[in-house]
């Protein structure tokens, strides 16, 4: 009855419905992160590698990415910059082994994710 007030019939008839957008919550943010990772993630693993990523480091790529006014459109920018770019860079150094994990973590208190290197467990051979 608001939108009747404060419009002519006409463009309400244009309108089709209106939609209520509710602001996304911490939790909504981090399911968008983790499907937004599982190509990154799979995109690794085909290279031989593996990524691990603390809730917290989740926190601080939800504070990065994530926008009241624009929603979760920055969020791939985000991931891009804190964890695509320096995991790429361990890659590319060679101080990660095949197999190897690279976890992602981040201190509270920085303005980067914080990238630990973890060495593949020595697999046993069977006699």
């Amino acid at each position: 009855s608001a939108l009747k007030k404060a419009f002519s019939p006409e463009f309400l008839n244009r309108l089709d419905d209106v939609i209520i957008f509710n602001s996304l919550q911490r939790e909504h943010i981090h399911q968008i992160i983790d499907i937004t990772l599982g190509k990154l993630f799979a995109r690794i693993l085909s290279l031989g590698y593996h990524v691990e990523l603390t809730d917290k480091a989740k926190d601080f790529l939800s504070d990065k990415g994530y926008d009241h006014q624009f929603g979760a459109r920055p969020l791939n920018r985000a991931i891009q910059k804190y964890l695509e770019d320096p995991v790429a860079e361990e890659i590319l150094k060679g101080e990660i082994e095949e197999g190897g994990t690279i976890l992602a973590d981040h201190d509270g208190k920085s303005e980067t994710l914080t990238i630990k290197v973890k060495k593949p467990k020595a697999s046993k051979k069977e006699n």
